[in-house]
């Protein structure tokens, strides 16, 4: 999934969706994918994931990981360290949606709800 398509989402359901995305993310940063391809896969799942925009999830995958290199491409292939990474990047997405003035504040708190149903969706399917 390279670019998001709502149909991929209606045919798969919410759970299957992100679990698939989420775990394209994780295969790429081990097989050390490029960080546009990686780029476009957080975005997905952030269209997916929380019902925003391109442009937001664009924006958001790049202040949180196209603006910071040790999150372009992780240092490590042991899997423990890069899921712990890959969560700590969807926080800081969170963060950085908290604080987006651009975005109205009924959409924010919307997306932020939804930003936390992601979070707590990924965590138990990686951390149990």
């Amino acid at each position: 999934m390279y670019d998001y398509n709502q149909a991929d989402l209606d045919e798969l359901g919410w759970d299957q969706f992100v679990a698939d995305v989420w775990a394209s993310i994780f295969l790429g940063y081990r097989k050390f994918t490029t960080i546009r391809t990686l780029g476009r896969r957080w975005s997905d799942l952030l269209q997916g994931g929380i019902g925003c925009t391109e442009e937001v999830a664009d924006e958001l995958v790049r202040l949180e990981i196209m603006m910071h290199e040790g999150r372009a491409a992780l240092a490590s292939r042991e899997a423990g360290f890069v899921l712990n990474a890959m969560d700590e990047m969807l926080v800081a997405m969170g963060a950085s949606l908290a604080a987006a003035d651009w975005i109205r504040p009924d959409d924010r708190d919307r997306l932020l709800a939804r930003h936390a149903q992601l979070r707590a969706f990924v965590r138990e399917l990686v951390f149990g």
